[in-house]
């Protein structure tokens, strides 16, 4: 019989680890199949997730943009009262940047009065009250502020008082969100002497801050929380002065058409005005 020549110890050496090779070769592509795996997945995931911020931000930015275009496509001055924004025999306008300065003619004023206008509303809507009062003998400036929201221009004032060295008393005010605004600046800055608000109320109490204050708001407005605005009271001083005017509503305090949401006036634009400009020069005039 034929006898095989024996394997050299190498030739065993090398088979015996090809086999190896060969037994394990199915648990390492195992463990390689599972790492690409969760390479695999992690990248998804991660690639979900920066999809899902692009959409949140974009979104985000989208409602940013539209809330401020909102604010800022609101209410305006109407063309049959910009006879107001223009000088008379009266009183002398005159704009600077963000400010409207309805200036006495006749008398040098030494009082003066801050107005800020409501939400989405523009300050030159308040050109026929600011001028009415200027007629009185003081000094009206009305605020512009940024995109129509006074939240964001509240210290506005203090560029007008610092301007003004002439003018020895200062009362602020304004209507809706514009009051409670020169409410807080009021508060936080005490270099003013009194406050008006109309169809507004104060967020923080400002009963014990020596301010005289003045509140008018209109029977017929539906746009004024009334309820905050009888809480309010609480938050004012003892010595406050309140008007209602019967049959007034919240749109004719200003002339730019209707507010959205305000309920119908039972009596005109003019007589709301009139009255409106009377409270706040008598207001003015007992300021001491």
């Amino acid at each position: 019989m034929k006898i095989g020549k024996a394997k050299s110890k190498e030739e065993r050496k090398y088979d015996t680890f090809s086999i190896t090779m060969e037994l394990e070769r199915p648990l390492l592509y195992d463990e390689e199949n599972d790492k690409e795996k969760i390479e695999r997945d992690n990248r998804i995931k991660k690639s979900k997730a920066k999809k899902s911020f692009i959409i949140l931000l974009s979104i985000l930015v989208l409602f940013v943009v539209g809330f401020f275009v909102w604010l800022s496509n609101g209410y305006t001055l109407k063309k049959n009262d910009m006879k107001y924004l223009k000088s008379n025999s009266n009183v002398k306008v005159t704009t600077e940047g963000d400010y409207t300065y309805f200036t006495p003619k006749r008398v040098n004023a030494t009082k003066g009065f801050i107005f800020y206008p409501g939400e989405r509303v523009d300050s030159s809507s308040y050109a026929k009250l600011c001028n009415m009062i200027a007629a009185y003998g003081y000094e009206v400036v009305s605020v512009d502020m940024p995109f129509n929201y006074a939240n964001f221009g509240e210290n506005k004032a203090t560029k007008v008082i610092k301007d003004n060295p002439g003018i020895k008393k200062w009362v602020i005010g304004g209507d809706s969100l514009g009051g409670t605004v020169a409410c807080k600046y009021a508060a936080n800055n005490k270099n003013v002497d009194g406050v008006v608000l109309i169809s507004s109320y104060p967020k923080d109490n400002i009963s014990q801050l020596g301010f005289e204050i003045l509140s008018i708001w209109g029977s017929k407005d539906n746009v004024v929380d009334y309820k905050e605005l009888i809480n309010s009271k609480t938050k004012l001083p003892q010595n406050t002065k309140y008007i209602e005017i019967e049959g007034a509503n919240h749109s004719q305090f200003a002339n730019y058409g209707t507010y959205s949401g305000d309920g119908k006036a039972l009596i005109s634009s003019d007589e709301q005005m009139t009255t409106t400009v009377k409270n706040i020069v008598n207001f003015l005039n007992n300021i001491q």
